[in-house]
């Protein structure tokens, strides 16, 4: 890391819960930076963020704890210097173990945790007694992981959770028609159970898992056949794939290629 560059680190879970959830991770802004713009893409999670701004003397000021709903498109943020977060993204659907919350009240919306629940306020406080950013993820992912025990209820159903795990293994590609058939429920139920757990409808969902693995395809390739790659991630053309990037994005998608 040097002094002039934002650092991201992700930290994958303990065995027990990585089918919950998706990482752990930092991000931090130095000191000598000006404010940016980040450009955040939806990938079907909902996320719980604390932010702080980090004083030259070591202490904090400006904490935040968030939970961000699913979206279904980009965002840009502004950061501003000596800001630091850390986060947790939980699995789509996976975050009703842990968060007392309506996934499809929070589309598109991002709550004060600590109004939600008086669990969240506890967290907080612990998380605003950090004193380094490794001090505040080891906070988070405790806390996240005494939050599942105390939030034991699980509303996603079995057939749902297998939706949901052909959707992701599938990598968006397999139509939903065919997702219903093989668990032997009807569409309208998938739909209804999918949006329920997620806050985003199954073929929404799968949009953005298929965007989020060519875009990954894609920042691992110095030059692409941009008609091939489309084919090959389950687009009709390349001008389909296009037109996705552009929503989900707001990017061609040339500007992931590295």
């Amino acid at each position: 890391m040097t002094d002039l560059l934002p650092y991201y680190k992700e930290f994958a879970p303990k065995s027990e819960s990585a089918h919950l959830i998706g990482a752990f991770w930092s991000f931090s802004m130095p000191y000598s930076n000006g404010v940016i713009k980040h450009r955040v893409l939806p990938d079907g999670c909902m996320d719980v963020i604390f932010q702080y701004q980090r004083a030259l003397g070591g202490g904090i000021y400006n904490p935040q704890l968030t939970i961000y709903g699913s979206t279904d498109s980009f965002k840009l943020f502004e950061i501003k210097p000596s800001t630091e977060f850390v986060g947790v993204r939980f699995h789509p659907g996976m975050a009703g173990l842990f968060l007392k919350l309506n996934p499809i009240e929070l589309f598109q919306q991002q709550a004060k945790a600590q109004d939600c629940s008086e669990e969240f306020g506890k967290i907080f406080d612990r998380l605003c007694e950090s004193n380094s950013v490794e001090k505040a993820l080891s906070t988070l992912q405790t806390s996240i992981l005494e939050l599942q025990k105390v939030n034991c209820e699980d509303s996603v159903s079995l057939p749902i959770r297998e939706a949901l795990k052909l959707i992701t293994i599938s990598n968006g590609t397999m139509p939903v028609s065919h997702i219903a058939l093989a668990i032997g429920i009807s569409e309208r139920t998938l739909r209804r159970g999918v949006t329920k757990a997620v806050g985003l409808s199954p073929k929404v969902l799968a949009r953005i898992l298929r965007f989020q693995n060519t875009m990954l395809r894609l920042r691992a390739s110095e030059t692409a056949d941009l008609c091939r790659f489309a084919l090959d991630c389950g687009y009709a053309d390349q001008a389909h794939m296009g037109r996705e990037f552009q929503r989900l994005s707001g990017l061609t998608p040339t500007a992931f290629i590295s």
